[in-house]
């Protein structure tokens, strides 16, 4: 009986007890907690930097993706959609140190620097906007034809019907995009030190170079818990933004 009534708080909180108790063991059995305390406003600069890319793309990817994935579902420009997608599943297929290393290459040719934070952060847009785009696109393409029917039976205008039924019926599906785009820019950022933008990731690559595990986990740990930040915020969003009765169709369908 005493077990069932704390199987809750066990089931919510032992994942976080689990991930702790692995971290203070990494840190503290490869020496990454003393070489981080030994050079801590180090350590915040890099984090700030990482933080700076991550939220800077982010913001620009989700902007972009949702954007274009709208606007593909729009009157007139349904004929785009496919040949866009297709581009999209290419273009998503790409591993992260290809983007980089397109973007250092590329760059140059358009007049641009290919070293530096501007390039990595064009460099992690691009890698992340593909999934918002077609999570996009596919939510809205989803809601019923029904229910938008019965709303053009309302009188109510295309602009109307997209955002108050097609984009929040649509609001799962975007969001799962979104998270997805995350979780890859936070664990590409660290690629970003390649072409001299910064972050955690000059860490996990001179540690790798001195063969210092110490160092590299000082780098790569703090990458881990950004993104399961990032991810723990977002589903927290997601719960406030989707309403409630969209949410338990979603449960029952599950």
């Amino acid at each position: 009986m005493q077990i069932r009534v704390f199987y809750p708080f066990i089931k919510k909180f032992a994942p976080f007890v689990a991930t702790a108790i692995i971290i203070l063991f990494l840190y503290k059995y490869y020496g990454a907690l003393e070489y981080t305390i030994k050079n801590l406003s180090e350590f915040f600069r890099l984090t700030y930097e990482h933080f700076f890319l991550v939220i800077v793309s982010m913001a620009a990817a989700v902007s972009i993706g949702v954007g274009l994935g709208t606007i593909m579902t729009r009157k007139g420009f349904e004929r785009f959609g496919s040949a866009i997608m297709a581009i999209v599943n290419v273009w998503q297929s790409i591993p992260s140190l290809g983007v980089i290393a397109l973007a250092y290459g590329f760059l140059p040719l358009l007049g641009l620097s290919g070293i530096g934070v501007v390039p990595a952060l064009i460099a992690l847009f691009f890698h992340a906007v593909a999934p918002i785009v077609r999570n996009t696109y596919a939510g809205i393409q989803g809601v019923s034809a029904d229910v938008i029917e019965a709303a053009t039976g309302m009188g109510m205008t295309p602009n109307q019907i997209l955002f108050r039924i097609e984009i929040p019926n649509a609001l799962p599906v975007i969001m799962g995009g979104i998270r997805t785009a995350t979780a890859i820019i936070v664990g590409s950022a660290p690629l970003a030190f390649l072409i001299g933008g910064g972050g955690l990731g000059f860490w996990i690559f001179t540690g790798i170079a001195l063969m210092d595990m110490g160092i590299m986990m000082a780098g790569a740990v703090p990458v881990a818990l950004i993104a399961m930040l990032f991810d723990y915020l977002l589903a927290r969003l997601e719960k406030i933004a989707v309403s409630e009765g969209i949410q338990a169709e979603e449960y029952q369908e599950v």
